[in-house]
Parts: C-alpha cells; sequence; structure tokens
C-alpha cells in the first residue's frame, strides 16, 4: 500500500511543481532585480524549466545557474536545481539545496516533499518523518502524506511511531479497511496480540456483514497459541451460519494441524456440501489434501468419499469431472479415468491439458487406435502442441510401419524448437525411423543430433552402439558410447548386453562374457536374444559345450527375430558358430 501512495506523490511532485513555484519566484524576482535582470531571470527560468521538461539536464542546469547568479537567493531555482541531483543521485548536493529552499520559502509544500524525498534516499528516515508531521500538521486534508510517514517508519522497524501516524489519520479520517489492516500487521510485528485483535474488532462493529474479519481474528489468536479463543470466534461465526463452508474449511485446517481427523472430517464434509463456496474452490481443497496427505495423515478411503460427496452435487461441474479422473487413475481404474476425459472432452474441447492427460493415458493402455484417433482431433484444436504428433508417429512406429510415422515427427520435432529435452527425443524417434528404413547414415546423423542436445542420452548412446556393432562400424565410437551409458545405468541388462556385444565384435571375448553373464544376471526374466549372445561369446571364449547349452536354452525360450532365429537353428544343427 505504500509504495503506491509514494507513487501517487511523486507523480504529484512532478506535475505541480513547477506552476506552484512559478508564481512565488516572480514575486521573488519583482522584488529584487531590475526591470532588465527580472527580465533576464525570467527567460533563463523559462528556458531551464523547458530543458528538464525535454531531459535535456545538464543544459537546464546551465540555465538555472544563470538564475542563480542574478538572485543567489531564489528558493524556487534551489528547488529546481535540486531536484535535478536528486535525479542525478548528488543526494549530498540535493540536501544542501533543498533545506536553502525551504528555509527561503517555508510555507511551499512542494520544497518539503522535495526534502523529505532527499531524506528518505540519504537513509535519514526519521527526520524525513519529521518533514511529513511538519505537512500534515498544515494541510491535514491529505491523507497520502500520513501514509507515507507511516510507510517510512514501518520501513525502519519503528512499528510504533507508524501506529502513532495511523491513529491521527484515523481522527480525520475514521476507520477505514486498508489502514486498519496495516496497523494490525504493525501490532503483530510489535508481538502485540491485543492491540491487532482491537482493530479487528473496531472492523467488525463497522462492518458486521463481513464474517472474514472475525476469520482474520481467529487466525490471529491461533497464530499466538490462543486456541480456546480463536475457536470461540469460530463457533460464533457458525451458529451465525451454520453453512458457511469457508469457516467449515478453517476448522478442518485446525483440526488437520492437530492430527484430529475425525473432527476434521466433520467439518470437511460440511464445507463439500456448503452453498456458499464454489465448486472450483473445493477441488483445490481436495487437491490440497491429496498433495499432503502423509502430513495430514488423511486416509485415502476419505479421500474417496470427498471425491463422491463431489460427484454426487457437482455432477456436471467439468473441473470436478477432471478431480474425478485423477482419483480414478491413483486407484487404478484406468478405463474409467479414461471415460471421464473423453466426457470432459465432449463437453468442452478447448482444455489442452485434458487432451494430453487423454492421450498419455491411452498409451499407458496400450490403445493405440483411440491414441491415434485422440491426437488427430487434439492436433485440429492445438496445432502448435507437439505432444500429439509424437504420439500419433509412435502408433506408427509399434505396427512397423515407419514411412507414415516420419511425418508426425518431422512436424514434432519443428515445434518442439523451444524444448530441448522434447526436441531430442523426436530425434530419437526419427533416428529410429530412418535406421529401420534402410536409410543408416540419416539414421547416424539424428542419433548425433540428440547428443549435441543430451549427451548422457543412455537409450540413444546404447541404440547407436549396437546399430555400429552389428555394421561393425567405427566400433571404438560404439564402445565408448555404450561404456557411457552403462556407467549412468549400471543394472541396466539391456546396456550390459549392447557393451557385452560391443566387447565381442572388436574381439575382446574375455570382457564381452564378464558383461553379458552380469546382463543374464540383472535381466528381470529369461531373454532368448541374451542367451543367444552368451553362447557366441562362449564359443569364442572355447568353451564350445557350453555354448551348445546356451543356444539350447535361447531356442527355447524363442527369438522374434526372423534372421536371429534362423541362424540359431544353424547353429544347434551344426555346432558351429555361425554369424
Amino acid at each position: 500500500m505504500w509504495t503506491r501512495w509514494i507513487s501517487l506523490i511523486l507523480i504529484l511532485f512532478a506535475s505541480g511543481s513547477i506552476f506552484a513555484d512559478r508564481q512565488k519566484k516572480s514575486v521573488e524576482t519583482v522584488r529584487e532585480l531590475s526591470e532588465e535582470k527580472r527580465l533576464e531571470f525570467d527567460y533563463s527560468f523559462m528556458e531551464g524549466v523547458k530543458c528538464k521538461i525535454l531531459g535535456n539536464f545538464q543544459e537546464a542546469l546551465g540555465w538555472f545557474d544563470n538564475c542563480l547568479k542574478l538572485l543567489p537567493s531564489s528558493p524556487v531555482v534551489k528547488y529546481e536545481v535540486a531536484a535535478l541531483l536528486l535525479a542525478a543521485k548528488d543526494y549530498n548536493g540535493a540536501l544542501e539545496l533543498t533545506r536553502e529552499a525551504v528555509a527561503g520559502n517555508p510555507e511551499n509544500v512542494w520544497y518539503r516533499i522535495l526534502l523529505a524525498n532527499v531524506l528518505q534516499e540519504k537513509s535519514m528516515i526519521e527526520e524525513a518523518c519529521e518533514v511529513y508531521a511538519d505537512i500534515i500538521a498544515k494541510y491535514p486534508d491529505r491523507e497520502e502524506f500520513y501514509l507515507l510517514e507511516a510507510g517510512l517508519y514501518a520501513s525502519v522497524e519503528k512499528w510504533q511511531k507508524a501506529i502513532d501516524v495511523c491513529d491521527k489519520y484515523e481522527e480525520h479520517y475514521g476507520i477505514t479497511e486498508p489502514v486498519s489492516i496495516e496497523k494490525i500487521k504493525l501490532y503483530t510485528k510489535l508481538g502485540d496480540v491485543k492491540g491487532a485483535s482491537n482493530e479487528l474488532m473496531k472492523l467488525i462493529r463497522k462492518f458486521p456483514d463481513r464474517s472474514d474479519y472475525l476469520n482474520l481474528l481467529a487466525e490471529l489468536y491461533f497464530n499466538y497459541n490462543q486456541d480456546k479463543k480463536g475457536l470461540q470466534i469460530l463457533d460464533r461465526l457458525l451458529k451465525a451460519e451454520p453453512d458457511n463452508g469457508f469457516v467449515h474449511f478453517y476448522l478442518a485446517d485446525y483440526y488437520l494441524s492437530k492430527k484430529r481427523t475425525d473432527e476434521a472430517d466433520a467439518h470437511i464434509r460440511s464445507a463439500l456440501t456448503s452453498d456458499k463456496v464454489e465448486g472450483g474452490y473445493k477441488v483445490q481443497y481436495i487437491l490440497r489434501l491429496i498433495l499432503n496427505a502423509d502430513t495430514v495423515s488423511m486416509p485415502e478411503s476419505r479421500l474417496d468419499d470427498y471425491m463422491a460427496l463431489l460427484m454426487e452435487k457437482y455432477s456436471d461441474d467439468l473441473s470436478i469431472r477432471a478431480l474425478h479422473s485423477d482419483f480414478l487413475k491413483k486407484d487404478g481404474k484406468l478405463e474409467e479415468s479414461k471415460k471421464e476425459l473423453e466426457y470432459i472432452l465432449s463437453k468442452e474441447k478447448n482444455n489442452y491439458l485434458i487432451w494430453e492427460e487423454l492421450l498419455l493415458l491411452c498409451n499407458e493402455l496400450q490403445d493405440t487406435a483411440g491414441m491415434y484417433a485422440f491426437s488427430l482431433e487434439a492436433m485440429t484444436y492445438f496445432p502448435d502442441q507437439p505432444l500429439p504428433y509424437a504420439l500419433a508417429g509412435l502408433k506408427f512406429m509399434m505396427d512397423d510401419d515407419f514411412e507414415r510415422a516420419l511425418p508426425f515427427f518431422e512436424k514434432g520435432v519443428v515445434l518442439a524448437d523451444e524444448n530441448p529435452a522434447l526436441k531430442a527425443q523426436f530425434y530419437s524417434y526419427l533416428g529410429d525411423c530412418h535406421y529401420r528404413s534402410g536409410r543408416v547414415e540419416k539414421a547416424f546423423g539424428m542419433f548425433d543430433e540428440v547428443l549435441k542436445i543430451n549427451p548422457n542420452d543412455a537409450l540413444v548412446l546404447n541404440n547407436y552402439a549396437y546399430y555400429l556393432a552389428l555394421r561393425k562400424e567405427n566400433l571404438s565410437r560404439a564402445e565408448q558410447m555404450i561404456s557411457q551409458a552403462v556407467k549412468l545405468e549400471s543394472d541396466n541388462a539391456v546396456y550390459l548386453d549392447t557393451y557385452a556385444w560391443v566387447l565381442y565384435v572388436r574381439g575382446n571375448y574375455s570382457q564381452a562374457k564378464f558383461y553379458m553373464k552380469l546382463a543374464i544376471e540383472k535381466a528381470k526374466e529369461e531373454s532368448g536374444v541374451y542367451l543367444d549372445h552368451y553362447g557366441d561369446i562362449l564359443y569364442r571364449n572355447g568353451e564350445k559345450a557350453e555354448a551348445a547349452e546356451m543356444w539350447k536354452k535361447a531356442a527355447e525360450l524363442g527369438i522374434e527375430d526372423k534372421e536371429m532365429s534362423e541362424i540359431l537353428e544353424k547353429k544347434l544343427k551344426t555346432g558351429v558358430l555361425s554369424e
């Protein structure tokens, strides 16, 4: 509040001072100067003011300096020069000239305002306050001066003096909400609960229909460990307004803070069914309970009950339906959660966050048809959002239809330009699509783009290294990349398998055996591919019988890749490594 008034007074100062002081100036010059000198003084002064208005401060100072040569005692010129020095942050020079201006014309309020501003800049706060006190004595109807003085006292933690100024304000203007609220803050700074509560009582008496003041009074008592008084206030409120949901919420918070969840529960239920609280506020309250479930010790069953209450009362409120979707998802009811989101979008298409939540749910449910259809529809409403393009493209990647996936990823990488992480993900998708389509060099170019953005993208490091190993190209780089991926995720069986295979291709069979064995140990389930790789590595290490045993187990588990499966069958028949 204080800053607003300071800004206002500076505006008044800038806009009103010239006119007021020109009148004084003319009187001074008439009395003390000859006609010729007076004309020169008037011309110099007006040129100085004009230059100041145009922002030519140095030129303005030159004109004002000429005025002082003609009339060294002129308060108005000293005032103008002091204002320029203040703007230039020459506070000492400004203070000296402003004091002289005030001494030369004590009745001019603008000189005193400037003096107060200079004193404030020099951190001479109490003296600045005394200046405002003098101004108030002369102009008791100017409320901004009271507020400025009180604000300055508060800025140096002179809380009681600030209160005294506010009291003077109230003597003149009566009880007003802004000043009363400031006084309450000042009393709390002093730790004076009685003083703060008295101020609140004044507001309560003046505005008996404002229950929020009673809430503030209760909060004040709670903050100072006077719970009994606070509860009495809130009980008084509920007797007058039994369905005041805000008071019920406040009491619920109080009992939750005391771990008295049964009492809190009763008030929460009353608040959720109150017609005096809008649905949006209730949603925010329940969300807060969810986010702080551990600290408030609220059982999930009760949260579900609250959600049921809201759904019963606000079944047409889309914000409630969105919250219900979150609850269903939390309980693992993904299909039901998805249906809620579909309902919301049937009523309101322009909420992107709902589209995003629906698309991610489709992905989680592996509903690729729904994911694709909703992605296309989302694009019509939000053509600049990259996620729908990513998920539409993923649908075709899952179907091994890489050529149809490419346009979506190419559009997405452009839209994700300001999101480096997402841009890298699109490059990764593009790399996989190009590789699977036989455009190897283009694919590697995409992977290079990913690693420019994020050199520690473990998945791309792994895939890139594996593709190089399969092609027996740039194997030193492949080993460097997969080594980095394993450092980032040392328990990842996929990365350990790739590391073993790169070492194998490079002819480092003993190390390859170590990492392949580790990959099998870390794998969450047995893998035919891993056992096939392990068999090849054992064969190269001279352990041919053990290799044949691994190939046999790999065949029993099965390998989806047709080419690998055919090679495995050949190895089993001949007992000889075939690559």
